[in-house]
């Protein structure tokens, strides 16, 4: 994977989890998914839906882990469509969690009805709650009645999802996990992805938020194979952590890197559309980041401006009421300019491997 050094933490481990796009009758009834060759545990995957299902473990050490596929990793060497056209959505989520499933069931006919192979949708599609702790009311198992909704929505609608951070159960009443499900045509999650960067920030000019209070961070790095090349999982505040986009690039092989985000309006003002072009052309990828927008309650109020950046940095979508509009944008993915855009400038042969201190070693001149 060119010449840079793993970007793994140290004690941390690459699983690859395969599994083929077959209809449901054709699929194991079960399968056992290996983890860490240094504490191997099980995890069940649910005879019907296939999902992974149970009680969360402690989780130890990042790993890095790649659902792979049938589907070719760059989506083009099974002679798939090189230029598959995308969906990236907007929408003002409440506590109403009737009213958001009706937005995003509109956003999901809209997509559909444009020819998308895809509709990414926000951090929060679900639910946004007056105060950090209410979504500990509705969290619930990716085989719960809530993300049963989602995944037959993409079942009749005919679109792969990314439900970009969901209440999940976690390890106890008092804290979830923000999760980001991919969820295929079928209405099958194929992937999950838990978010590692919680944001404990005092925004300047805006509210005290203090995620880690009543959601637990994840620990394992998330790469998914999607009919638009393999796709990076993140969710908002990861935006502001580029070796984790490194590491989805190099280590796992991602084209399309997900930003999901709720960002508040001083933050996403300041930062949002500078730090996903520089994610973009760091890596060499598209980013797809769909945004909340609007005031969702007193004193909670999202950025918006949803949009899609191609891997020379250019914003290809964006909506046309970037700061309160509920809609979608749409662009093509091009597959085959991706991997030109990395041939001429070659970044992935000139990494050096920065991290081994016995190469590198580091100078300070102090005054």
């Amino acid at each position: 994977r060119g010449a840079g050094a793993s970007l793994m933490p140290a004690g941390a481990s690459c699983v690859s989890r395969t599994r083929a796009l077959v209809p449901r009758r054709a699929r194991r009834p079960s399968a056992v998914v290996a983890a860490d060759a240094a504490s191997a545990r099980r995890r069940r995957l649910s005879d019907r839906r296939g999902e992974f299902v149970g009680t969360p473990s402690p989780r130890r050490s990042n790993r890095v882990v790649v659902m792979s596929s049938s589907l070719a990793a760059t989506g083009a060497e099974t002679g798939a469509e090189t230029r598959p056209k995308v969906a990236v959505g907007q929408m003002c989520a409440t506590d109403d969690v009737e009213a958001n499933f009706r937005t995003c069931e509109k956003l999901a006919t809209l997509a559909s009805d444009a020819g998308c192979a895809m509709l990414f949708l926000p951090e929060c599609f679900a639910f946004i709650g007056r105060k950090g702790e209410d979504a500990l009311a509705i969290m619930e198992p990716l085989d719960g009645p809530l993300m049963t909704r989602y995944r037959d929505l993409a079942r009749a609608k005919n679109i792969w999802l990314s439900l970009g951070g969901f209440p999940e159960l976690g390890p106890d009443a008092g804290h979830r996990l923000n999760a980001h499900v991919l969820v295929d045509a079928d209405g099958e999650i194929r992937a999950s992805y838990r978010k590692i960067h919680l944001f404990d920030v005092d925004v300047p000019n805006g509210p005290l938020l203090m995620e880690s209070k009543t959601a637990s961070p994840g620990s394992e790095i998330v790469a998914a194979d999607s009919p638009i090349g393999r796709l990076g999982m993140m969710i908002c505040y990861d935006l502001r952590f580029p070796e984790l986009f490194s590491a989805l690039r190099y280590e796992c092989g991602a084209r399309v890197m997900l930003v999901p985000s709720a960002f508040t309006r001083p933050t996403g003002a300041a930062h949002w559309e500078v730090l996903l072009r520089a994610r973009a052309i760091e890596t060499q990828s598209y980013v797809i980041a769909a945004a909340q927008c609007g005031v969702h309650s007193e004193g909670r109020a999202s950025y918006g401006h949803s949009i899609i950046v191609d891997p020379w940095g250019e914003v290809i979508a964006k909506l046309d009421d970037p700061d309160e509009g509920v809609g979608i944008a749409v662009a093509k993915i091009d597959l085959r300019g991706l991997e030109e855009t990395r041939a001429k400038i070659p970044i992935e042969t000139h990494r050096r491997g920065l991290g081994d201190r016995t190469a590198f070693p580091v100078t300070i001149a102090e005054m």
